[in-house]
């Protein structure tokens, strides 16, 4: 996979492009995808997901980190990924002209893969009535997705951003048509785990990755090949230290290796508790166990 990230010298001839911010990687998102995954099984275009990045200009927590992303698009297929930077240049681009060089000149798009809401370009004048308008004289075929729908609302990023902050975990996995994660390092922590004998991992999350609120979560642990059931308190873990800086640290069943330095992922099921302060180690142990019994591992 291709990947073009902070640049706009984009090279790609005969594509099928799917446009949007694509921050969730949701299953309205994944209808796109698959749209353009079929073009190229029929006309052999390459396919092309146009990400626009707005890190450039402010500080917007998404749902997937720059990096999740570039891993989903690889597990989906996608020949290149464009990170379009989103500053002061790029947003006062004429709608028209974003079409013509962007688009057409720099991406050779036959086909164009688009959600019914989408804008672009200068005061966001691009709709797809623009994309559509265009279509024939710059020999690209426009398809717009219908909206997917779960329980009545429909799929967005804002909707599954709003379960996650609420900490309906379920509601959030269902419009993404995946878990949702946290994939990072595995960090040093005070070894507290080790005197109870309930070892656990840390990681340090993106900064700008939304995250659930503070609390203890059912959880799937992968390392590297292997799955694991275990918990994850996300949170500043009161009990054992006091710099209120968030982690995310996860108590695996059945498994006592050392794996600091190694990248893992954590998948979140459902919600069991909020996070609380213990009096001791012990009193936090008993609690360890109970999260474990009503997480029925």
């Amino acid at each position: 996979m291709h990947i073009y990230d902070e640049t706009k010298d984009i090279c790609v001839n005969n594509s099928a492009v799917t446009l949007g911010k694509f921050d969730a990687f949701h299953l309205g998102h994944q209808r796109l995808i698959n749209i353009i995954n079929e073009k190229k099984k029929e006309y052999g275009y390459e396919t092309v997901l146009f990400s626009f990045d707005t890190t450039g200009i402010k500080h917007l927590p998404s749902v997937t980190t720059k990096a999740e992303r570039i891993d989903i698009c690889n597990e989906l297929g996608i020949d290149n990924l464009v990170f379009y930077p989103v500053n002061k240049e790029t947003m006062a681009i004429e709608p028209e002209n974003f079409i013509k060089e962007v688009l057409v000149k720099r991406m050779g798009a036959k086909v164009i893969v688009t959600g019914r809401d989408f804008c672009f370009g200068r005061n966001r004048r691009g709709n797809v009535e623009m994309l559509e308008k265009y279509a024939v004289e710059s020999g690209y075929e426009l398809i717009v997705a219908d909206d997917v729908m779960s329980d009545g609302k429909k799929v967005s990023s804002s909707n599954i951003k709003d379960y996650l902050t609420s900490g309906n975990i379920e509601m959030s996995n269902k419009m993404l048509g995946y878990n949702y994660f946290i994939k990072g390092q595995v960090v040093a922590g005070k070894q507290n785990g080790r005197k109870i004998d309930t070892r656990t991992i840390n990681i340090s999350p993106d900064e700008n990755k939304i995250l659930p609120p503070r609390g203890v979560y059912k959880t799937n642990t992968h390392i590297d090949s292997r799955v694991f059931k275990s918990i994850t308190n996300v949170g500043i873990n009161p009990t054992v230290k006091e710099d209120g800086r968030i982690v995310v640290e996860t108590h695996i069943l059945d498994f006592n290796e050392d794996i600091y330095d190694k990248e893992v992922k954590i998948e979140f099921i459902k919600f069991i508790r909020e996070e609380r302060k213990f009096p001791d180690l012990n009193a936090l142990k008993r609690q360890i166990l109970l999260d474990i019994s009503e997480a029925n591992l």
